[in-house]
């Protein structure tokens, strides 16, 4: 009986010397594990440190492109540029972010070029015309957006919109009209072209009035503006030959069968007589 317990005891002691064999291999495999995975972790951090701080990645130069109106200097002094500066620990998202806070730019995007170099692109806005809200001015871009005040140190040679609100409301429709023709006198050959014009004023039930920078006012209308400005170029040849002053005349263009040409101040400029329109400011 006792041999018996024996040979049954045995086996469970070789067992549990089994068990207990592989519970230290797994221990020492886990610590082997955790040790190496130390060391990597000391390693990447100490690589980490010595890249920063390594004169390779210095920045040496930043390039800007796609600067008309905001100057190189200071999209630099937006984004803060300084020696030293490693390129890998900026924020090239906070920078394009800062950038195009700047209302003139359309879209910035920053970049790195290594070793130790960053490159800025930027789109800028082109003013396109002014537009007037009570006795405010507000810069509008080539899709009749209204990105920003107009302020004295902007420089602009646009023309000045207005008649456009109704109260605070700005009529959608009339502003689409106005760059539907601006972009049709840009494309004529003969006067007006674009640039001769420095105001346009709107109303929507008698349509177009605009105010040249020689000091024409002409009521047009809507539409037919190739016949109208075919008769208006007739009338002003016909002053010519008469010896007729051409200045401050008031030309209505309505409708082009009965043209009235009338001397004086024109009937809807806020202006004084004789002011010069050309708006360069």
């Amino acid at each position: 009986m006792k041999k018996t317990l024996n040979n049954a005891i045995s086996p469970r002691r070789n067992r549990s010397k089994r068990r207990s064999g592989m519970v230290r291999g797994d221990i020492f495999k886990t610590l082997v594990i955790v040790g190496l995975a130390g060391s990597l972790g000391l390693l990447m951090v100490y690589a980490y440190n010595f890249v920063l701080c390594a004169d390779y990645f210095l920045l040496k130069q930043a390039a800007v492109r796609g600067c008309k109106r905001i100057s190189e200097r200071e999209i630099k002094d937006i984004i803060g540029i300084s020696a030293p500066l490693n390129i890998l620990t900026v924020n090239l998202g906070k920078m394009k972010q800062d950038i195009e806070k700047n209302p003139w730019i359309r879209s910035a995007s920053v970049g790195r070029e290594f070793p130790d170099r960053l490159v800025i692109e930027v789109s800028e806005r082109n003013a396109a015309a002014l537009l007037k809200k009570e006795n405010e001015l507000y810069v509008l871009d080539m899709d009749g957006v209204v990105f920003k005040k107009f302020e004295s140190d902007d420089i602009v040679d646009v023309p000045v919109l207005t008649g456009f609100y109704r109260g605070d409301t700005l009529q959608i429709d009339l502003l689409e009209r106005t760059f539907a023709f601006l972009g049709y006198l840009s494309e004529r050959d003969s006067f007006p072209r674009k640039w001769n014009i420095s105001e346009v004023y709107t109303d929507d039930a008698y349509g177009f009035s605009v105010f040249t920078d020689d000091h024409l006012f002409l009521n047009l209308g809507f539409d037919d503006y190739d016949k109208k400005f075919m008769r208006l170029n007739r009338v002003m040849d016909n002053l010519t030959r008469r010896g007729l002053d051409k200045n401050f005349l008031s030309i209505d263009l309505v409708d082009p069968s009965r043209v009235v040409v009338q001397q004086g101040p024109p009937p809807v400029s806020g202006r004084k007589h004789g002011e010069s329109r050309k708006t360069k400011i």
